[in-house]
C-alpha cells in the first residue's frame, strides 16, 4: 500500500487542498492517515485517491457533495437510482440547450439576410409564433 501526502493528492487528482479538507469535513473523503504528532500532514492511500478520482467525475456530471456518499458507497442501491436521475435531468437539459442554439442560429441567419425589413419581421414573426405561441 503506497501513501500520498495531501500535496500528492492534489497533484494526481488536481483536487485543491481546500476541497480535500471540505470533503474530508463533509465525510466524502477521509484520509487514511491523520499525522499522530499533531501536524496537519495528511496521507492518502491508493483506494482513497481512487475516490477522490470518482468524486471529482460525480462533481463533474453535478452530483452534490451531499449526495456523494451514498452514491460511492452503494447504499441500498440509492446511487444507481442518483445517477439515472441526474442522467435524465442532464438529457433535459441538452435538449432545452440545443433548442437555443437553434433559435440563436435561425435569428442569426435571419440578421445576415439583405436588409429588407420585410422579410426580416416576417420571418421573425413567423419563428414568433411557431416557437412562442405553438410551443
Amino acid at each position: 500500500m503506497s501513501l500520498n501526502t495531501i500535496r500528492e493528492v492534489t497533484e494526481i487528482t488536481g483536487i485543491t487542498v481546500n476541497a480535500l479538507r471540505y470533503y474530508d469535513q463533509k465525510g466524502v473523503l477521509h484520509p487514511t492517515v491523520r499525522n499522530p504528532e499533531g501536524r496537519k500532514e495528511w496521507l492518502y492511500d491508493d483506494e482513497a485517491v481512487r475516490r477522490a478520482k470518482r468524486i471529482l467525475l460525480l462533481r463533474r456530471i453535478g452530483i452534490p457533495v451531499e449526495s456523494m456518499t451514498r452514491v460511492i458507497d452503494k447504499m441500498d442501491g440509492m446511487e444507481e437510482a442518483i445517477l439515472r436521475t441526474r442522467l435524465e435531468e442532464l438529457r433535459e437539459e441538452r435538449k432545452l440547450i440545443d433548442e437555443q442554439i437553434s433559435l440563436a442560429s435561425m435569428l442569426l441567419l435571419i440578421e445576415e439576410l439583405p436588409s429588407d425589413a420585410e422579410i426580416k419581421d416576417d420571418l421573425l414573426d413567423k419563428m414568433f409564433e411557431r416557437i412562442c405561441l405553438d410551443g
